[in-house]
């Protein structure tokens, strides 16, 4: 049996010893000035990744904290919102955006095929939306939606554009500005290679003026990101520095900083162009693999798939938790089960960063395929 773990979930995804070493230093001020040096450099490391200008929002929380963050900063209630829905974390950001107080509408694709822009349209011009919601990497069913076209619709339509970039930013190519993305939302713990802990959201001037412009406040305290505005941008970024020295609005997760650059660094070393491209080689590999397997990948075409998460579709007559269990259990290979309704009815395997390269994914189709012979499966 393989001694060595290999974690293949959809996220949190494996980190090296050089981000874990970042945490190895002694407690820190947040408001040490040197801090707050460091804070900058992570902002600048992370619009190159983010391919923006935009300034860039981090706290500590998960990425569902990050998507709630942008949702009620800003929308006002009864403010709608028109909220792209092919899975269930599509299903997720209309939830958060009625617990803020929005009016949210779904506009509904078939779970194992990417959104159709034209349907989107159709849907934006009879409604009266403020923001477009869009999940890019869909993590339930690995299926990737068009998040530059889907922009041009609510460029063209005068909405806000919001993406859930949380297991797509760092592994594949997003141009912020370039595809008017208003607010990008992303956690540490997938693409970008770090641990999980932190919140990171790029954010336009357009959603910091529709902040700016609310009629009432916030619902929420931590979470408003229009205090990063008033608080710590520079004022030479437009920032407003109300008490004449920059301070983050909460107590920030010191050592997830050093972390989180570090981890950006490596990115940034191995350049974007070759990052995209491993996580690009890396997804068609796992797919063809998987169908090798006489498996039937859950995203219903290749050209629609994600490159960092595949979804596969449990055999008939096999428990998909069995599987899983399995190859825990003798391989050390851990996989992610499907999520809700989909739970049994596939599994799902993540490919990203650090876990993105040819030995992870022979390693963890040797696993599968020794998991199906132990449960009797034969390919027809």
């Amino acid at each position: 049996m393989n001694q060595r773990r290999y974690l293949m979930v959809t996220g949190p995804t494996e980190v090296s010893e050089r981000v874990l070493r970042a945490f190895m230093r002694p407690a820190v001020n947040h408001l040490n000035p040197k801090f707050a040096e460091d804070m900058d450099e992570t902002d600048d490391l992370l619009r190159k990744i983010f391919q923006t200008k935009n300034e860039i929002v981090y706290f500590p929380g998960s990425g569902r904290c990050g998507l709630e963050a942008a949702a009620l900063s800003i929308l006002e209630p009864g403010d709608r919102a028109l909220v792209v829905h092919n899975g269930v974390f599509c299903r997720m950001n209309r939830d958060i955006i009625r617990c803020v107080g929005g009016v949210p509408e779904t506009v509904d694709f078939d779970w194992r095929r990417a959104a159709d822009p034209k349907v989107v349209e159709e849907r934006v011009v009879k409604g009266d939306y403020k923001l477009l919601v869009v999940v890019h990497s869909e993590t339930s069913t690995g299926v990737l939606n068009p998040i530059k076209e889907l922009g041009e619709v609510a460029r063209r339509n005068g909405l806000l554009y919001m993406v859930d970039a949380i297991s797509s930013a760092g592994g594949v190519d997003i141009r912020t500005d370039d595809w008017g993305i208003d607010l990008l939302v992303t956690g540490s713990q997938k693409c970008l290679g770090c641990l999980p802990g932190m919140a990171i959201i790029a954010v336009s001037n357009r959603a910091f003026e529709a902040m700016e412009a609310r009629k009432t406040p916030a619902r929420s305290f931590a979470f408003d990101l229009y205090k990063w505005k008033l608080m710590w941008v520079p004022k030479e970024r437009g920032g407003k520095v109300v008490w004449g020295f920059r301070r983050q609005p909460i107590t920030m997760a010191t050592h997830m900083v050093y972390a989180l650059n570090e981890a950006c660094k490596e990115v940034l070393e191995e350049g974007l162009e070759a990052r995209f491209r491993r996580h690009e080689e890396v997804g068609r590999m796992m797919r063809a693999g998987i169908r090798e397997l006489g498996l039937e990948v859950f995203c219903a075409k290749e050209e629609e798939a994600s490159p960092t998460i595949t979804g596969i579709i449990a055999p008939e007559g096999i428990r998909e938790r069995e599987l899983r269990e399995i190859m825990l259990k003798r391989y050390n290979v851990e996989v992610a089960g499907g999520m809700e309704e989909l739970s049994g009815k596939m599994f799902r395997i993540g490919h990203m960063a650090n876990t993105a390269d040819e030995a992870h994914v022979l390693v963890t189709l040797k696993a599968l395929e020794g998991a199906l012979k132990e449960k009797g499966y034969r390919k027809s």
